[in-house]
């Protein structure tokens, strides 16, 4: 969000912070007041905001949410839980159980225990009273929207309502207190409660600071290192029953979390039991490419394929160009992404010269601030909707050229790996191993597939940086609708007395509306190229070298994707799909309401990749990305160690 510009509402919030002396005192509020209050708050947070619909996303955090609130103390309040276009790895709790996740954090978590982890911490708030009792910023949104819409409206815009009012500052001990029944609360669901220290050991590896995608939990919340130490005193991770982690490894692996719940059987002090051993086999066989352990790998009589055979020389001589190309795009990534970031820049300094401007104006208002519709000015509800539409899509803007222009250079690097994993086989005259002879006919759209991946990276900084263009456009237009000879303008009513005539924003509305198309358009082609090549490190995995460890793929598949079926073995095999192109529809079909059969059916009639028709079709890039990567992560992802 638009931190640097927030420092311009103070005086506004001062201002409005007088408004809250007829507020109930905190403890004393019924439920029926708690959940008013905590519903006009998270309205008007919801209206400054970009809020995401896309199926599979809000699917996925109101399953975690609903599974948790059936364990919850408060059975006078009924939790509902938004997500919010933002990149901050953050969430927060209202009064009332209205509970908001970023983007940014649904990106960041590995599995539904993640997620669990840290909506039960934000639960926790509601449910201890610490939205209540606490000096609750949401309290003043209302009032300050008030004002700024008579008489600021681009200090509205600029301040970032919906993002920085709207976070609570809670207590040191309110946040242990909240670690600690987030923890309890996942556990009494079913999640495993040693994700808490999961998500808390990956935040302390993550760089703080004012650009960082983790800078509000660092900020809003104690340094994870005290979190996990804290955490670690609890009897859930202190000293866990065999029967307690048996149940969690059953747990991790019906969720697809293969190598998690392996991790949690070689902890039972006695794994001698039936149950245990047949989980172990089954794991053994998700996990195992090859070996003693591994199912039969029924390719092993695959006609061996020599370092001449015509097919292994051109994958290779395609996969050496595709190095060089990779290369080339990263150099070039870097420097777009460089003149891209002093272009944000710059956009942002004009945005505050706009917003300084008018609260220099708001100052010389001869009424000085009013509440909302004094005056007997009309249309008040309708210049503030406008207004909040405005403070959106400027902060939603921002914010989508801000993740392309950091992020989109650092893709390319995991492209690379993935090359370089794919060349590996070719680098000695040995015959290929099973796998990669299986693999082998994957190779050229796998190449090709990184290839275009590296090309969307480049071409989605070039898409943000057209954004930033129409930015300045509306940034432009914005200035020249409220300049001090249209803003403020006074009709007279009556006894001396007047009101300000609302500016004409119409024209800055719609300019900012293409401005936010155009970042959204950067982000999808961002996120979709991250997927080719998550999909090609899945593919990687070999899951189709038995029966076994497919029939594992798709259950993992199945669990994420509720009410989709995946192809059976013998149907993907006989058919030539990788494992990659399975994951991705499967996300596709449960997105559009279709089924995985049909998907694949349709893609290939059109000779279309997965992340081309949902780039085709609109459908949300990030959404895709997460998908994938929340497959491909419980293949490769491993328990933090508990020390």
């Amino acid at each position: 969000m638009l931190r640097l510009l927030a420092r311009y509402l103070t005086a506004l919030i001062a201002i409005a912070a007088l408004g809250q002396a007829s507020v109930l005192p905190a403890l004393a509020l019924s439920t029926a007041q708690e959940v008013a209050q905590g519903k006009a708050e998270s309205a008007e947070v919801d209206a400054h905001s970009i809020k995401i619909t896309d199926p599979f996303l809000v699917a996925w955090v109101n399953s975690i949410g609903g599974q948790l609130a059936q364990h919850r103390q408060r059975r006078d309040i009924n939790f509902t839980f938004t997500i919010l276009a933002t990149p901050d790895i953050n969430a927060f709790a209202m009064k009332g159980g209205f509970i908001h996740v970023d983007i940014g954090l649904l990106n960041f978590v590995s599995s539904d225990d993640d997620l669990a982890a840290t909506m039960g911490h934000e639960m926790g708030h509601v449910e201890l009273r610490h939205v209540v009792k606490s000096s609750n910023q949401g309290t003043i949104i209302g009032i300050l929207t008030a004002l700024v819409s008579i008489v600021s409206p681009v200090a509205g815009v600029l301040g970032d309502i919906g993002g920085e009012m709207a976070t609570q500052k809670f207590s040191r001990l309110d946040e242990l207190q909240a670690d600690h029944y987030g923890m309890r609360l996942a556990d009494q669901t079913g999640f495993d409660p040693e994700a808490a220290v999961d998500v808390m050991a990956k935040l302390g590896a993550m760089d703080s600071g004012p650009e960082s995608k983790a800078d509000k939990a660092f900020i809003d919340h104690p340094v994870p290192q005290d979190r996990v130490a804290h955490l670690l005193g609890y009897p859930e991770l202190d000293r866990p029953t065999d029967a307690a982690l048996t149940a969690q490894a059953i747990h991790d692996q019906q969720e697809g979390r293969y190598s998690y719940a392996q991790a949690k059987l070689r902890k039972l002090k006695d794994g001698s039991s039936p149950l245990v051993a047949e989980h172990v086999t089954q794991l053994d066989y998700a996990l195992r490419e090859s070996g003693a352990l591994a199912a039969p790998d029924s390719r092993v009589m695959l006609v061996s394929i020599s370092p001449d055979d015509p097919r292994r020389k051109q994958a290779s001589a395609a996969l050496k160009m595709a190095q060089s190309n990779a290369q080339t795009a990263l150099t070039q990534a870097k420097n777009d992404a460089r003149i891209g970031a002093g272009e944000l820049d710059n956009l942002e300094q004009q945005i505050t010269r706009v917003s300084t401007a008018m609260e220099a104006t708001a100052q010389g208002s001869p009424q000085g601030p009013q509440p909302s519709g004094a005056g007997g000015a009309s249309g008040g509800g309708a210049m503030a909707a406008m207004l909040a539409h405005l403070d959106a899509d400027v902060s939603g803007t921002v914010d989508a050229i801000s993740d392309v222009v950091s992020t989109a250079p650092g893709l390319i690097g995991p492209n690379q790996d993935a090359l370089r994993e794919m060349t590996g086989p070719f680098d000695d005259d040995a015959p290929l191993t099973p796998k990669y002879q299986a693999l082998l006919p994957y190779y050229p759209s796998m190449t090709a597939g990184l290839n275009r991946s590296n090309d969307q990276l480049l071409d989605s900084i070039a898409q943000s940086r057209a954004a930033i263009a129409q930015a300045l456009i509306a940034t432009q237009i914005l200035s020249n609708v409220m300049t001090p000879t249209a803003l403020p303008q006074y009709q007279e009513h009556g006894q001396g007395t007047a009101s300000p005539r609302p500016p004409n924003i119409g024209p800055a509305l719609t300019a900012w509306d293409a401005a936010l198309a155009k970042a959204q358009q950067a982000s999808d082609e961002m996120y979709a190229a991250q997927t080719i090549g998550l999909s090609v490190e899945t593919t990687l995995l070999d899951v189709e070298s038995s029966p076994e460890r497919y029939s594992a793929f798709a259950h993992a598949l199945e669990a994420r994707f509720p009410g989709q079926r995946a192809p059976s073995y013998a149907q993907a095999t006989h058919l030539g799909i990788p494992a990659g192109e399975i994951a991705c529809a499967s996300w596709y079909a449960f997105d559009t309401h279709s089924q995985v059969s049909d998907v694949l059916a349709n893609l290939k009639s059109a000779n279309q990749t997965c992340e081309d028709a949902a780039l085709a079709h609109h459908l949300l890039g990030e959404s895709m990305e997460i998908a994938e990567g929340l497959v491909y992560e419980d293949y490769v992802d491993t328990p933090q160690p508990i020390k």
